[in-house]
């Protein structure tokens, strides 16, 4: 009885982990479209990638789930550039780009 309970807990702490997880990188994904077509460049493969997670403390002190993604742009179609998404629980902290050409 004792290991089906700590079997189940298990399960529902990872599709705790794995929705947060999804509902974050939709986030960053939507403000990273949403800031390249303010900026009118192109956002490259429709895809941000995690590439840094942690705990981080928010305004009102209590710890959350830190997370960077990485996406790539382009502005002339010629070269790639690199940006950076951060989300602090379920909010975007910032969105930072690499500098890039304008023609």
């Amino acid at each position: 009885m004792f290991n089906n309970i700590v079997s189940i807990s298990l399960l529902l702490l990872f599709y705790w982990y794995w929705h947060n997880a999804q509902t974050a990188k939709a986030l960053a994904l939507k403000a990273t479209k949403a800031r390249c077509n303010a900026l009118e460049v192109l956002m490259l493969d429709d895809y941000v990638a995690l590439t840094r997670m942690g705990l981080k403390r928010n305004a009102a002190g209590r710890w959350q789930v830190y997370r960077c993604y990485a996406f790539e742009f382009a502005s002339t179609g010629e070269d790639r550039y690199q940006g950076i998404c951060t989300v602090l629980g379920d909010r975007v902290l910032s969105i930072e780009m690499d500098a890039y050409r304008i023609e």
